[in-house]
């Protein structure tokens, strides 16, 4: 098709998290891809902030979209003037939105949903139309895991392509290395003088499993004084977490930095990412671990061992174990050669499956297909 597809993404965040990161860098990365891009989210979200410079139009939502007839009505009216063929949606509200919309308002138009959640299908006739009825043209899921979860729910397996996450490979040569390690070790609050660095970056929210890697680290900093652990992110757990570190906290073993924008750099200077996880639909921040050449350890569950494959591109643990945990984190602390050779291969791995370029071209071959089919 020589024409550029036209496609409107819906989400409803107003946050910025590991799904609009996505959607950002799809849209980024595409710009030399035939797709025209639109968004729709709510107005002056930080999504649309981040990517109105590569973006052609904008739909403006509010909080409540997802049951807003106005809504519907002006992103009806922006679809129809602009020739919109593919609505993509992101994320819980923007499906029911993007659903009713195209139900009620649009029905020959395309739509594209994204799934990044491990959530099951609910059994009541809503959710199950929603899924199990030919509204949705096609599903993207993050995972095989999360593409499985559907099957299990219904959902024709034709209907479901999985495209991972992407992340960017960072500069990790030793030289790199060396330097984000001296900026990371000069972190306020953390004690100078350790040579272990374990980084832990995500929501602080009960999924994430964080107060298993506080009792892990509380472990290791006994075997290990000079290791340290940083958390970055923020969330309703951080004071729970707080207290539970508080003597760690006080002697500069271990630091909460809050919500950061350089993830990236904290990763590239750690030696071990750690992310164990109670429920991760596959874990994107995982993959920019790979991309640092940093190793990594992570619950056997759900999305997460698809990354991490034990002994071979990182380590797995059983999810809720703070002693297996501990163990591993001990593991690979005394054994440089192991940690670096599971960071070599997880790089290699990434460089080969997880890059912003094999994104955009499997979800244009989304596009593609479900377009072409229609014109059949």
């Amino acid at each position: 098709m020589s024409d550029n597809i036209k496609v409107l993404h819906i989400d409803s965040a107003e946050i910025w998290g590991g799904g609009q990161s996505q959607i950002a860098t799809l849209i980024r990365e595409s710009r030399d891809a035939p797709i025209e891009h639109h968004l729709a989210s709510p107005r002056d979200s930080k999504l649309w902030l981040k990517t109105r410079a590569d973006i052609k139009g904008y739909v403006p939502l509010p909080r409540s979209a997802a049951i807003s007839p106005w809504a519907m009505f002006r992103a009806r009216q922006y679809c129809i003037k602009n020739s919109i063929q593919i609505i993509h949606s992101h994320c819980g509200k923007s499906h029911t939105f993007a659903y009713w919309l195209k139900r009620l308002f649009l029905p020959s138009i395309k739509l594209v949903a994204h799934r990044r959640i491990p959530a099951k299908i609910r059994r009541n006739l809503i959710s199950r139309a929603k899924f199990c009825n030919p509204t949705v043209d096609h599903f993207i899921c993050v995972s095989d895991y999360i593409r499985g979860v559907l099957i299990m729910g219904g959902v024709d397996a034709e209907r479901i392509t999985t495209v991972r996450s992407s992340k960017k490979t960072s500069r990790c040569s030793p030289t790199d290395k060396s330097k984000a390690r001296e900026i990371l070790a000069g972190i306020k609050d953390l004690s100078p003088d350790g040579s272990f660095y374990v980084v832990a970056a995500s929501r602080l929210v009960p999924d994430k499993g964080l107060p298993i890697l506080i009792e892990a680290f509380r472990r290791l900093m006994r075997e290990l004084p000079r290791c340290r652990l940083i958390i970055a992110g923020e969330g309703p757990l951080e004071k729970s977490l707080k207290i539970s570190a508080k003597s760690m906290m006080e002697s500069g073993h271990v630091v909460f930095l809050g919500f950061r924008k350089d993830v990236p750099e904290l990763l590239l200077g750690a030696d071990v990412f750690a992310i164990p996880s109670l429920s991760e639909g596959l874990g994107s921040t995982i993959i920019e671990a790979m991309m640092a050449r940093t190793a990594v350890i992570g619950s056997f569950v759900e999305g997460i061992p698809e990354l991490v494959r034990n002994q071979e591109t990182g380590l797995t643990v059983a999810p809720g174990q703070s002693g297996e945990l501990f163990e591993a984190l001990l593991k690979l602390a005394e054994d440089d050669a192991l940690r670096l050779q599971l960071a070599d291969k997880a790089l290699a791995w990434a460089e080969s499956n997880c890059t912003p370029r094999t994104m955009v071209t499997k979800t244009f071959d989304v596009y593609a297909r479900i377009l072409e089919l229609s014109s059949k």
